[in-house]
């Protein structure tokens, strides 16, 4: 989308809620970004002892407070800014609207037991994490390994603090998400697989570093065991409605869609894709099937001359400019050959038939670098 057509669509989009205060009228960019800074110290919650508070009465004095942040929002007038500005103060809206709904609707901290993981092992595709995460999370990818003294304390103190985080969390979670719990249990056991894979990385760095991941493990160990024992309770629906699902849409994300017509879209881009699956089958009906990689030393040699095609194709047809850095990029998420008696799930099993494909796909990954 054009930046123009961005400002067509976003000045089109219905606002929050009026706001409950007034505040002076002002009209100065700086004003805005003095707000924007004020804003995201306020959004962050208060840290006790290491933890993030988001027990039931600190997000209710969060979510007081935050019409007082909008009523400010409101009495800054962009209206003679430059465009780039005016996205700006867009921008700012829509945070301020994505806190809103979390209160109102979304409620992570009271909904979704996976809101409370804090171990995140590699990094993710995109440039943020993906879905509600908990202020306080450890990206483990971001440190050098081995660690420095400097890191090794640094990271046994803010591991140390997930036993009080999931203690806090079996206070929290009073709402029923049947899905988001199971979930849940998914991600507490990713976490303690994780947190396995830390310890048996750093061993005998520090001793401090060595028993806050035991500590870490023990309790998310626990905290699964707690989740799996009040699942049989769990059997509330997960979706938060069409009509919160358009408000999301066009006051957070400023996609000036509806739950309907996103899904009309979605359904016509599956029927395209389903008929040029049906096109291509065939097209390719007397080939014989593609056989799935079998072995590491083939993962390797098809995963590493897929990189090589797919940057020369980039480069043969003109697509981009290509760099020295994009087919190292793709290489390093290739990842290792993992062994499987069933299916191992859509990507997986595309990847592992033709390489080259999902290449495409890890784009992103160019994207980041």
């Amino acid at each position: 989308m054009t930046r123009a057509l961005f400002l067509t669509a976003t000045f089109a989009l219905a606002t929050t809620c009026a706001p409950t205060a007034s505040a002076p009228a002002s009209a100065s960019y700086d004003d805005l970004v003095a707000l924007f800074e004020e804003w995201r110290e306020f959004e962050r919650p208060e840290f006790i002892d290491g933890a993030p508070d988001y027990s039931a009465s600190a997000m209710a004095e969060q979510q007081t407070a935050l019409a007082d942040y909008q009523a400010r929002l409101s009495a800054i007038d962009p209206s003679g800014w430059p465009v780039a500005q005016q996205v700006d103060h867009h921008l700012v809206r829509a945070e301020m609207n994505g806190l809103d709904f979390d209160h109102r609707v979304r409620r992570p901290w009271a909904r979704n037991p996976a809101f409370y993981t804090m171990i995140f092992a590699a990094q993710s595709d995109v440039p943020a994490h993906e879905g509600p995460v908990i202020h306080g999370w450890i990206d483990l990818w971001l440190y050098d390994y081995r660690l420095s003294p400097a890191d090794a304390a640094e990271l046994a103190e803010r591991i140390g603090a997930v036993p009080a985080v999931l203690e806090q969390a079996k206070e929290n979670l009073v709402e029923d998400a049947g899905d988001l719990w199971r979930g849940g249990i998914r991600n507490m056991a990713g976490q303690s697989r994780d947190l396995e894979d830390l310890a048996a990385r750093v061993a005998g760095t520090s001793a401090d570093l060595d028993a806050a991941i035991q500590n870490a493990r023990d309790a998310t160990d626990a905290f699964r065991a707690w989740l799996e024992q009040e699942l049989p309770s769990k059997t509330g629906p997960s979706g938060v409605g069409r009509e919160n699902y358009t408000w999301y849409l066009r006051n957070v994300h400023l996609v000036p869609y509806t739950w309907e017509e996103q899904l009309t879209i979605m359904q016509r881009e599956l029927a395209r894709s389903h008929a040029a699956l049906r096109l291509e089958e065939n097209r390719n009906r007397n080939l014989p099937e593609q056989a799935r990689v079998a072995s590491p030393e083939e993962h390797e040699r098809l995963f590493n001359a897929a990189v090589d095609e797919f940057v020369a194709f980039l480069e043969r047809e003109e697509i981009i400019t290509t760099t020295d850095y994009m087919a190292p990029a793709l290489r390093a998420k290739i990842g290792r050959f993992t062994p499987a008696e069933g299916l191992r799930g859509f990507f997986s099993e595309v990847d592992y038939r033709d390489p080259v494909t999902m290449r495409t796909h890890s784009y992103h990954w160019i994207e980041l670098v």
